[in-house]
């Protein structure tokens, strides 16, 4: 059996998989997901699995009720109980595979503690992969929920050696499907992150991508550290035809697809 190659958190999820020859060229088509990898069977299930990056939701134990601890645990909300901690999570994960970390903040709180952990963990065991660090910190399409700015604080305070995925909250209507990100809020999240030192994906919402492109596209041209997350919600009418235009209108390696796995089961000339 070869040796991995050596590699670190910060660095680029193209690049690693390139490195251990599960891509053959920078494409983010290419990399496969596993969601809400959170419980130990869902986690020995995502371990076992024949995907590239696991994709997990951290909250704290007990999270706004009285039995409230600090304790990060790996859960998706209204779960707020988990027989998976975030230390246990990590430990596996590292251990016994070479699967790109990607772990999801449910709420602020959860941040200050889960990088305490990230940090202390690096101490002990070699993070050899890419880590991408997520939450919603600024409002998108169709809502009012806001969370902090402290996520940026805290990652550059204390884990900063990470992969920036911060996005917008949103909410799809189908009856007002072309509600969608806006150039003021693209700009918003530019002026926030445009100097930090990390590489930053911006998780965007699919259905809403085509509708508002002139936007997200103005935000991919102001950095080559920049590339979008596709993700989708169970219901969200996301379309091959929506997805060939993504495609056809960026680079290979400026998007990412971290959607449900039926919409790629249709074959598309030129990509599968």
């Amino acid at each position: 059996m070869e040796p991995k190659p050596s590699f670190y958190s910060s660095g680029d999820v193209l690049d690693y998989l390139l490195n251990l020859k599960r891509i053959d060229r920078k494409d983010g088509l290419l990399v496969t997901w596993y969601h809400a990898a959170n419980s130990k069977n869902d986690m020995e299930e995502a371990l076992k699995a024949d995907v590239m990056a696991l994709e997990s939701d951290v909250t704290l134990e007990g999270y706004n009720t009285p039995n409230e601890t600090e304790k990060p645990i790996m859960a998706h909300p209204p779960v707020i109980y988990s027989d998976n901690t975030l230390q246990d999570w990590l430990t596996a994960v590292l251990r016994l595979s070479d699967k790109v970390i990607k772990l999801d903040f449910k709420n602020i709180k959860t941040v200050g503690p889960s990088l305490d952990i990230l940090l202390e963990t690096s101490s002990k065991l070699n993070i050899d992969r890419p880590v991408w660090l997520n939450a919603d910190i600024l409002k998108g399409p169709n809502v009012r929920l806001i969370l902090q700015l402290i996520f940026l604080t805290l990652i550059q305070e204390k884990f900063p050696n990470c992969t920036l995925s911060p996005g917008w909250t949103t909410l799809y209507l189908s009856h007002f499907p072309n509600k969608t990100y806006t150039q003021s809020m693209v700009e918003e999240m530019h002026s926030l992150v445009e100097n930090l030192p990390q590489q930053i994906t911006f998780p965007v919402r699919a259905v809403m991508v085509k509708p508002a492109w002139t936007h997200l596209s103005w935000l991919l041209s102001q950095s080559r550290r920049y590339s979008l997350t596709l993700w989708q919600g169970k219901t969200d009418p996301v379309t091959v035809e929506d997805l060939l235009f993504i495609r056809n209108n960026s680079k290979p390696e400026q998007i990412y697809y971290d959607l449900y796995e039926p919409i790629f089961n249709i074959y598309i000339p030129g990509i599968k």
